[in-house]
């Protein structure tokens, strides 16, 4: 079964903490597409540090990143 989820990654540069937000369409699993996504990002600029990487499925990334409901939204864990 294939699970559509959204990778968001927080990056340190120069001191300064940025969000990217990534769909995936190349991973069944979150775990899996954390770790190839580290290994490459890390390769490609090794100036730059990935803080933190977390998976939501789409409608709870919508709700919170673009409705800004954070507070509403409770993680499954």
């Amino acid at each position: 079964m294939f699970n559509w989820f959204i990778l968001t990654i927080w990056i340190e540069y120069n001191n300064k903490l940025t969000m990217k937000h990534i769909p995936n369409f190349k991973y069944i699993e979150c775990q899996t597409a954390i770790t190839e996504l580290i290994e490459d990002f890390e390769n490609k600029n090794p100036n730059k540090k990935i803080k933190a990487a977390k998976c939501n499925d789409p409608v709870t990334w919508f709700k919170k990143y673009k409705l800004n409901k954070w507070d509403q939204i409770k993680d499954k864990e």
